[in-house]
């Protein structure tokens, strides 16, 4: 995989965040695979670190203590 495919990939996941976040990105969490939880600006982070580690991310609205959230899942990328 080229460095501009996997730099798209995390930059969908990134635009893909924001959508869910839009306004409350300042108190959102995000919940890792790992059970750490997170701020937005972390979250995206990580989504850019695993996608350069060979991993496929994904990003959904869910909870995360008790609060509107986001849920963040990686698989390894064939």
């Amino acid at each position: 995989m080229t460095n501009s495919e996997i730099e798209d990939l995390w930059i969908e996941a990134w635009s893909k965040l924001i959508e869910i976040v839009e306004d409350e990105a300042r108190t959102l969490r995000c919940l890792l695979p790992d059970g750490n939880v997170v701020d937005v600006e972390r979250c995206k982070g990580w989504l850019q670190d695993s996608v350069y580690a060979g991993f496929s991310v994904d990003i959904e609205r869910g909870w995360v203590l008790g609060h509107r959230g986001v849920i963040a899942s990686r698989l390894i990328r064939d």
